[in-house]
């Protein structure tokens, strides 16, 4: 057996938790607990006191006994309701079963509430639920300090079916400066050699005679000053001017005169200013925003093309259909980067946008249905989905749809430049897609939990459950790897929070499986848990504008005892290990609900990021900063 630094510091740590909590947990509420965890079917010492009950309205007595001889277990619960992971659309869940005991069964509270048991065993009771995730705890004992505990989750509220898009998943408002930020981007792509191939592919620019002469003018080269662009928010779209400088094209002039004399000759064409001004009109159709000018104005100012030498009448002529053309083909230009350039802005990301998460392709669709501007800038509507292939080998689980709530939008202000909001409805579609397509089961073993970054004090070897389990001293080789399965027997489920945190992420049935697995020899499973987790969890913005979220504090777990077929297990011990391995583990789950692209126009970098709880109903993230 090892005995190097981070195992005695494993060991301290153990034995200090051990020391500071009592034995089985017997006085635990019905709330969720941080630390110690609640296992199922485990004896509480003898002596543990009874609880009292918390409702005036049931006054438990005790069951007569169900068996003769020395009574050393706990009591047997068995729930016909209701489900683990059940959905429910109520306020209240009715909690049934039985409840039998050798000696007769003294107590049983569910949260905290005190429930009569009849003579039979029979017991029921109305649990309040609220919603998103509720965790129902059975707390089960008789007069000599026995008790049994069961954990399950339940889901409450509303539910969307998945086949319906989540309804305002994401509002974004852009504001003045937001435009501002838009417009110099944007106006890097005028004029310049694009213009100019524009301009020579309509040569010739002119082709005309008159009386005995004739002339064909082909431009050679076209240079233009450093554009300018203007995007001024208005009711019902954007006023855009747009000023392009020292224009300079040269030409060629050749013809005939009097149908004897050839000549050619190079013109400077130029005028020291373009100025176009139009409306950007934005619509929206079947998900699709379109952006089109109107009312589009050009003026060359101080334009100048002079032939010399031909009749005055077939220079004017030439001088006009020239001068048409640049201003054509400038119109042409600006009608075709504006409108697409001002789309990329309105619509953001709208995808689909495919992400690699967790080793996965999945797909974030917003759909745009709603663009209103006014005189500050512009509020932008999209619906959303999250489309997740099912992992190879699950089936995936049936489910009302993914829970929502009905809180309305929030409402943004002139300041700061941009402020974009996500629906809780769209995280708990996030949460429910990673859940129905397996993206959150793991398995873990010494190479995954490198490239995963669990941390170095974790040590994937069998020797970490001897130090929890000395039951296992002689049934593993403590130089055995460990494996750690992940599954998941709900969705999560978010609800916001007031600042520090602003999230909270409910796991329901989160199943740890523990094994060693020697080489070269079939793998045995040592333990195996169901996890009622909830955790802290905090939004941020990475590199290339990508939100993650990460967890942000300690999580609060309960734990019910699926499995130990190997050895006969403590339940204080495995409360300990259990929180022991859940903080590092429960780091890894949030990568499901991360790496997605903030919904901003490309090249724009956000400064000043905040991220605050908004809404009418506080059921909303807001990220909101300057450009």
């Amino acid at each position: 057996m090892r005995h190097h630094l981070a195992s005695l510091t494993v060991v301290a740590l153990a034995g200090a938790t051990i020391l500071g909590c009592g034995s089985g947990g017997g006085g635990s509420s019905g709330g969720m607990s941080t630390a110690a965890a609640t296992t199922s079917a485990t004896p509480s010492p003898t002596g543990s006191a009874t609880p009292s009950p918390t409702s005036s309205t049931a006054t438990p007595g005790t069951t007569p006994p169900v068996a003769s001889g020395p009574d050393t277990s706990p009591s047997v619960v068995t729930l016909t309701s209701p489900q683990r992971g059940e959905h429910t659309t109520q306020t209240a869940i009715m909690v049934t079963g039985t409840a039998v005991d050798q000696s007769g069964v003294s107590y049983l509270v569910v949260n905290g509430a005190a429930v009569l048991v009849g003579a039979n065993g029979a017991f029921a009771a109305a649990v309040p639920v609220v919603s998103g995730l509720n965790v129902i705890e059975l707390r089960c004992g008789d007069a000599l300090g026995h008790e049994a505990r069961t954990v399950l989750p339940v889901l409450a509220g509303a539910f969307l079916p998945e086949t319906s898009n989540v309804s305002d998943a994401v509002a974004v408002r852009l504001n003045r400066p937001a435009f501002d930020a838009i417009e110099r981007l944007a106006a890097t792509q005028l004029g310049g050699v694009n213009l100019a191939q524009m301009i020579m592919a309509q040569n010739p620019l002119f082709s005309g005679n008159y009386l005995l002469a004739d002339v064909t003018v082909t431009a050679q080269s076209a240079t233009f000053g450093a554009p300018t662009l203007d995007l001024t928010p208005v009711a019902g779209g954007l006023r855009v001017h747009v000023e392009l400088p020292n224009i300079d094209v040269r030409v060629r002039a050749a013809g005939r005169l009097v149908s004897l004399v050839n000549y050619s000759l190079n013109v400077a064409v130029t005028a020291d200013k373009a100025t176009l001004d139009a409306v950007a009109v934005v619509s929206v159709a079947n998900g699709v925003v379109t952006t089109t000018l109107q009312n589009t104005t050009v003026t060359l100012d101080n334009f100048r093309f002079d032939i010399g030498g031909i009749p005055t009448f077939l220079e004017n002529l030439a001088r006009n259909a020239v001068k048409n053309l640049i201003q054509d083909q400038i119109k042409k230009q600006v009608e075709t980067i504006v409108p697409r350039e001002v789309n990329k802005a309105i619509a953001g990301a709208t995808g689909p946008i495919v992400q690699t998460v967790l080793g996965r392709q999945v797909t974030l669709v917003l759909v745009p249905k709603l663009v209103l501007f006014d005189a500050d800038g512009a509020l932008v509507i999209t619906d959303g989905d999250l489309r997740v292939p099912p992992l190879a080998g699950v089936t995936p689980p049936t489910s009302p749809g993914s829970l929502i709530t009905a809180g309305g939008r929030p409402s943004h202000g002139p300041t700061p430049s941009f402020h974009a909001s996500l629906n809780d409805d769209m995280l708990n579609r996030v949460g429910h897609a990673a859940w129905k397509s397996g993206l959150m089961n793991m398995k873990i073993d010494q190479t995954a939990a490198v490239g995963l970054g669990l941390p170095a004090w974790f040590p994937m070897d069998a020797f970490l459950l001897q130090i929890f389990f000395p039951q296992l001293v002689g049934q593993v080789n403590p130089a055995d790897p460990l494996e750690l399965e992940l599954s998941t027997g709900a969705p999560a489920t978010f609800r916001t929070l007031a600042a520090p945190g602003l999230l909270e992420a409910g796991l329901g049935d989160l199943t740890i499986a523990v094994y060693v697995a020697p080489a070269g020899r079939p793998r045995q499973l040592v333990l195996k848990v169901g996890v009622q987790a909830l955790l802290p969890v905090s939004p941020s913005l990475g590199a290339n504008n990508v939100l993650k979220v990460d967890v942000s504090g300690r999580p609060t777990i309960k734990t019910d005892v699926f499995e130990t077929p190997l050895v006969a297990l403590n339940e204080l011990a495995i409360e300990n290990f259990v929180d022991f391995i859940a903080p590092p583990v429960l780091q890894l789950l949030p990568r499901a609900w991360s790496g997605f692209p903030l919904p901003l126009y490309p090249g724009v970098s956000p400064r000043n990021v905040q991220f605050t709880r908004d809404g009418p109903a506080n059921d909303w993230v807001t990220i909101k900063g300057d450009l």
